[in-house]
């Protein structure tokens, strides 16, 4: 990951469902050597520089039209990752994305016990990725800024959320209002998996003809 990267968020809701978006900037500590030895592996870290929300009926066509003008943002554009929670939806918006040039990884979240690369999308358990954010929360390697809007509703709800089994044709919300926390989570488990200048990950699971294309010209 290069350090002037960021992780783009989206998860995805129904028409019944508000969707959300969490840009993370992933950075990590430099060495402390100690009697000239390193003391251990860095840890990634992560700043949350911007969280929204799309009220319950927004059309994905206008959620997609609101991502692709913030990743075009020249602070953003072809230095980010974009990732798509498609629980709710299934995999027909990433087309609208692409139309407009922006390829995200589509990601499914399960109650499945093991990741799983399979029909054009990466399948996670909801455990992994919620336990995954928690876990840095509580380590204090997640920082969110206290002038974003939405910070502590975002921080409360990660704390408390507790990660369900999905049942069969319904949504992992099950009604509960966590669409910020699964954008959030999604991120942080993506990012952690990473280390500097460590593009394995995303060779594994990026489609072939999408490769080195994530960004909006």
């Amino acid at each position: 990951m290069r350090s002037d990267e960021h992780i783009v968020s989206v998860s995805l809701g129904t028409i019944a469902e508000p969707s959300a978006m969490v840009v993370v900037k992933p950075f990590t500590e430099p060495w402390h050597p100690k009697d000239g030895k390193r003391d251990g592996d860095p840890e990634n870290q992560f700043n949350v520089t911007w969280i929204e929300r799309f009220p319950a009926g927004r059309p994905i066509p206008a959620v997609v039209a609101r991502v692709c003008e913030v990743v075009s943002d020249k602070r953003l554009a072809r230095k980010c990752t974009v990732l798509l929670d498609i629980t709710s939806t299934g995999l027909a918006p990433r087309r609208l994305f692409e139309k407009r040039g922006l390829f995200p990884y589509p990601i499914e979240l399960t109650n499945a016990g093991a990741e799983e690369h399979t029909k054009g999308m990466l399948q996670v358990p909801l455990r992994d990725v919620i336990g995954a954010a928690q876990i840095l929360l509580q380590t204090k390697r997640l920082k969110v800024s206290d002038d974003l809007e939405l910070a502590a509703a975002l921080i409360s709800d990660l704390q408390a959320f507790d990660p369900k089994p999905i049942e069969r044709n319904s949504d992992l919300r099950g009604g509960r209002n966590v669409d910020l926390v699964v954008a959030l989570a999604v991120a942080l488990w993506w990012g952690d998996k990473l280390t500097w200048n460590d593009d394995l990950r995303r060779r594994r699971y990026e489609p072939k003809e999408t490769r080195a294309s994530h960004w909006v010209a």
